[in-house]
């Protein structure tokens, strides 16, 4: 375990408010948000909001190094054909088996202009060798998704950045990369 958490800490390369203003296409994003949350059990709604208000402090970037969230990982921006994640910043002291709803392994981010980055949501991972079940973990009764790649089970809420594509989907169409350096 200690190999693996090694690995993805030498693997990195490299204050806004909780509710910032919203022009007009942020409260119709917001709004199709609140249409797609209305999709999730009261339980899953309820949490969102704990995750909400336990991370609400890491819209500063600088808040969140200061917590742990050091290690850009992977690294650089995360895209895809089906959106992007942003940048994650790692809390190396977290990754284990253990999966805490309101102490989330990574932070992620989206580049904004003037180097600025926006807190959108966050993400779960359990590394493979230091899980024992047999199924996927699970979160709030969605299953963890396999990133071989990264050799890690990994669950994202979208806490912060309403998602067409889910709450707990792996890509948001809604997340750019567009400005990452």
């Amino acid at each position: 375990m200690r190999r693996l958490l090694l690995g993805l800490v030498l693997a990195a390369a490299c204050a806004a408010p909780a509710e910032a203003p919203m022009g007009a296409d942020a409260r119709a994003a917001r709004s199709a948000h609140a249409d797609h949350a209305s999709t999730l059990t009261a339980a899953q709604r309820a949490a969102v909001a704990q995750v909400r208000a336990a991370t609400a402090r890491f819209h500063d970037l600088a808040t969140a190094d200061a917590a742990g969230y050091t290690a850009q990982y992977p690294a650089g921006c995360a895209r895809s054909d089906a959106g992007a994640q942003g940048i994650h910043y790692l809390n190396p002291g977290l990754v284990d088996a253990t999966i805490e709803l309101l102490r989330p392994e990574l932070v992620m981010y989206e580049p904004g202009p003037n180097g600025q980055m926006q807190l959108v949501g966050v993400d779960y991972v359990v590394p493979f060798d230091a899980w024992e079940g047999d199924a996927a973990p699970t979160l709030l009764g969605m299953p963890f998704m396999r990133n071989e790649p990264l050799g890690v089970w990994a669950l994202h809420i979208w806490a912060w950045r309403p998602n067409p594509s889910g709450m707990f989907a792996m890509w948001n169409p809604d997340v750019s990369c567009a400005r990452a350096e």
